[in-house]
């Protein structure tokens, strides 16, 4: 190929919105203070001899998706029949209630498992098909209906409510009429699934991704967040298969962590990489993973990419220049693969230099810079010095802003260990290097 669709092909490798590309995963375990998400939310799955329902979380960009598509694997090898989607496609993430969740679970599962006999879920529409058809846009009597149209109409009824907001709020008033009966439903259609299933297969688990971008609402007096995963948290977890729901950061870096502790057990997180030490010092062993990841999408274009002589000096121009995009994304994939597509833009030819290497990270650090204000630069250089996070609302403002680095690790004695610094982003600020001086000279 020509350098020009070479480099097209190394940028869209490091699509920072994507999951990595098929069979790019790296386990980073080792740099995660041994998370692994097999052993977090696979394991009671596969162990258990009831139901279950987890709740996991993470940091926007830093590869919960990527993680959740390999439990999926996991799972489907051990005979789990996996019905996976993402949120965004069935619920409006900036206007979410109870009902949407649970008609998004209603909608997947019905597309993705076929019954032999009768359909419990297709019968419940249908005894109540004159009140919620217009809902769905249409004047077409149940009974004219084929077998697969009546299995759109979940479809077409999300992709309705989600466009619009009218009908979003006049389906939930009847949804949340009906929610009894509609669990009832849905939990027969799951029975009758799995007692229909060879007997290799051990079950259905529904995993509903990208629940933790929803937005926080608290317009009519309460928050939406409370209401669907606490006050609702019987028909969340009350489902006759195992079910893992990604929730938003910010309700476990609160006080209502513990109501989730007690209603669903304790919620997982997934970490960042660790790419320096607590002493400051860049931690190799993170660095290096994150150049694996690297790697293993040039590889996939071109293995002689990754050989030293070529990864060194044709794609990059010095090892270095590679170090410090590595270290500069704080251990966040997304924010990794920002610095890596910011740098081929700024490169005609390969390799990518250190020139356009530092440009892409001032870009980067800019855009934290606007998300900063002045009276937060304080707040930041206390954490820089106590490594230590606070749990006050400004921290968690920059810890969400990930304006704020969390990571963990296990010492020698096995103890876990967890610490938390500014972005090495935001080290770079004068601003920020003003604070610090300040509250260190006041320092006894």
């Amino acid at each position: 190929m020509s350098e020009d669709e070479l480099i097209s092909e190394i940028y869209s490798a490091f699509e920072p919105f994507n999951p990595p590309p098929e069979g790019t995963y790296v386990n980073c375990d080792s740099v995660r203070g041994r998370w692994n998400i097999q052993r977090e939310l696979g394991n009671q799955i596969v162990r258990s001899q009831q139901p279950t329902c987890q709740l996991y979380s993470g940091h926007r960009g830093v590869g919960k998706t990527t993680e959740l598509l390999q439990l999926r694997g996991f799972l489907t090898e051990k005979g789990y029949e996996v019905v996976y989607f993402e949120a965004q496609n069935d619920v409006e993430l900036q206007d979410a209630e109870y009902a949407d969740i649970l008609l998004a679970c209603t909608k997947n599962l019905v597309q993705a498992i076929q019954l032999k006999g009768d359909n419990p879920l297709l019968d419940w529409m249908r005894t109540r098909w004159q009140s919620f058809k217009d809902l769905a846009l249409t004047e077409v009597e149940w009974n004219d209906l084929k077998l697969e149209q009546q299995v759109g109409l979940f479809s077409k009824m999300t992709a309705n409510i989600r466009a619009v907001p009218d009908l979003r709020r006049e389906l939930r008033k009847r949804l949340n009429d009906s929610t009894p009966s509609l669990i009832a439903a849905l939990n027969s259609f799951i029975e009758q699934a799995q007692a229909e299933m060879p007997a290799e297969r051990k079950g259905i688990v529904i995993i509903a991704d990208n629940l933790d971008r929803i937005a926080e609402n608290t317009s009519s007096g309460r928050s939406n967040f409370d209401e669907i995963y606490l006050n609702r948290s019987e028909l969340m977890s009350g489902l006759s298969c195992h079910v893992i729901y990604t929730v938003p950061i910010q309700m476990i870096y609160s006080p209502r962590v513990t109501r989730l502790e007690n209603n669903y057990g304790k919620p997982d997180i997934l970490p960042m990489v660790m790419v320096k030490s607590l002493e400051g010092e860049l931690n190799s062993l993170g660095i290096d993973k994150l150049k694996e990841i690297i790697c293993r999408r040039l590889h996939r274009i071109d293995a002689r990419l990754v050989e030293p002589e070529y990864l060194e000096n044709y794609v990059f121009d010095s090892a270095d220049t590679l170090d410090r995009l590595c270290a500069m994304s704080g251990g966040h994939m997304r924010v990794l693969m920002q610095l890596l597509q910011k740098s081929i833009d700024w490169i005609e030819d390969l390799p990518i230099t250190a020139e356009a290497a530092q440009i892409a990270i001032e870009e980067q650090r800019d855009t934290y810079r606007t998300a900063i204000m002045s009276d937060r630069l304080i707040t930041l250089a206390q954490t820089h010095i106590s490594k230590e996070f606070d749990g006050e609302e400004r921290s968690l403002e920059m810890l969400l802003n990930r304006c704020l680095v969390e990571y963990r690790y296990y010492d020698e004695n096995n103890q876990l260990k967890q610490w938390c610094d500014v972005h090495p982003l935001i080290e770079g600020f004068e601003q920020f290097k003003k604070a610090l001086a300040k509250l260190e000279s006041n320092q006894p």
